[in-house]
């Protein structure tokens, strides 16, 4: 029954074509590569995976930003940092082919049309690597995060113990490669986003938006927390967006107290839970737009109302968040804004009235007390900001932290300018008194 679907939905869909970047941009995103990678090849390589239970076929974030290709499996984009030049590498037999045509073929019309030097097949990977491989030469490659051993550093690479097996097998056929792990440097490249882009970004934005509330409505006692995320995947969805950016983190009680969280990612019921009255849960949800994403999210009390201690904590935190923002700007660095977040909570210490609002400003004022605490990029994909922000880069700013085994988490997106930031993501509440009243 699967497959039959599968045919008839493959049959009933033609070939997306992208409109985010142009022939012209997605050229200047190679040129940069080739020039920050002078001294060696770039590999990226395309998703390789089919998800049958996933709402559609999802890119790989660094392929789909310098090739534009959304829809192509498995191929290898290979950036000769040397001639300047690219090469597309395309399966010799795409999934599907016979029943839709491929998003590019090889030949000169296609390398015409994208911009791409030389758009081949698959076969011709050896002879391009073999030329490269006449003396010592380094192979750039990414790491996936998401990704765990497939197998022992003694049967892959002891040299290379993070890089993917198609690199290694690369690596030990031609021993005059170095391979090196490319992934911050990639995304610094992707880190300012172009006017194209950003009209995808607000899109994300304003959809996690909506998102957000629904999900903040549908808490309460009794309800689990896959009724959560169905409400906020459905909201993305009725916006315009193309689903959740990621899965949604509808967490409660101990499961919203970091690092406890990311034990999600390895669970088949993520965490699934009953919602109890007096626990604080950790609502953090993205919506995509045409591959890029949103992340939002706030701490709210599942009863709908904070407890004392609750409240105090909260507004406090809430306060070092809000001082934090008013430091972001181009040039300033993760240090530079923690100190305006760690300055305003010592400023409420004198008049915090609950143990648990003077026990968290006590420890959150520490850095080493709040690892968790950061802030990245977010466009195709979450990532670094490096040692400072960049004007014209989207971040988030994500405080972090637990007191008294609760857990507590803000965060919004900000397009990052020279004097400040824009809020990207206006209309959620921040305070206790304006959660409670957005969950009457």
């Amino acid at each position: 029954m699967r497959t039959n679907l599968l045919v008839i939905v493959l049959l009933g869909t033609s070939a997306l074509q992208c409109v985010a970047a142009d022939k012209a941009e997605l050229q200047e995103r190679r040129q940069r590569a080739a020039t920050a990678f002078h001294d060696g090849v770039l590999l990226v390589h395309a998703n390789s995976r089919l998800e049958i239970a996933g709402d559609g076929f999802r890119q790989d974030a660094a392929f789909y930003y310098f090739t534009g290709l959304e829809n192509t499996v498995g191929a290898l984009l290979a950036i000769d940092g040397r001639s300047g030049q690219s090469w597309l590498f395309l399966v010799s037999d795409p999934p599907f082919s016979k029943i839709q045509p491929p998003e590019v073929s090889p030949g000169s019309e296609a390398a015409n049309r994208s911009g791409v030097d030389h758009v081949v097949d698959f076969s011709a990977l050896l002879n391009f690597l073999a030329q490269h491989a006449t003396s010592p030469s380094t192979l750039y490659y990414l790491k996936d995060w998401q990704a765990v051993e497939e197998l022992p550093s003694n049967l892959a690479s002891e040299k290379a113990p993070e890089a993917p097996l198609w690199a290694v097998t690369l690596a030990a056929k031609w021993p005059s490669f170095e391979l090196k792990e490319a992934h911050d440097r990639v995304y610094a490249l992707m880190t300012v986003q172009s006017q194209s882009e950003m009209a995808s970004v607000r899109a994300a934005a304003k959809a996690t938006v909506a998102a957000v509330l629904a999900g903040m409505r549908t808490i309460r006692p009794g309800v689990s927390q896959r009724t959560i995320e169905a409400a906020v995947e459905n909201t993305c969805w009725h916006q315009g967006a193309h689903g959740s950016s990621f899965w949604p983190w509808a967490m409660a009680g101990e499961n919203g107290v970091f690092p406890h969280p990311f034990s999600s990612l390895a669970r088949y019921d993520h965490l699934d839970a009953v919602m109890h009255s007096g626990d604080l849960v950790r609502l953090d949800v993205g919506c995509e737009s045409d591959h890029y994403q949103g992340d939002l999210g706030r701490t709210v009390p599942v009863s709908g109302h904070y407890s004392d201690e609750q409240h105090e904590t909260w507004n406090i935190f809430v306060a070092a968040y809000q001082a934090g923002v008013k430091s972001l700007h181009e040039g300033v660095t993760p240090n530079q804004v923690f100190k305006s977040w760690s300055g305003e909570l010592l400023r409420h210490r004198e008049a915090a009235k609950t143990a648990m609002a003077r026990h968290a400003i006590d420890s959150w004022s520490k850095r080493e007390n709040v690892p968790f605490w950061q802030l990245h990029t977010m466009n195709l994909d979450a990532g670094s900001v490096g040692n400072q922000l960049r004007a014209g880069s989207t971040i988030a700013f994500e405080p972090i932290a637990s007191v008294d085994g609760q857990g507590f988490y803000l965060e919004d997106l900000f397009l990052v300018g020279k004097q400040g930031t824009e809020l990207l993501t206006p209309g959620v509440p921040y305070s206790a008194e304006e959660i409670e009243a957005a969950m009457r």
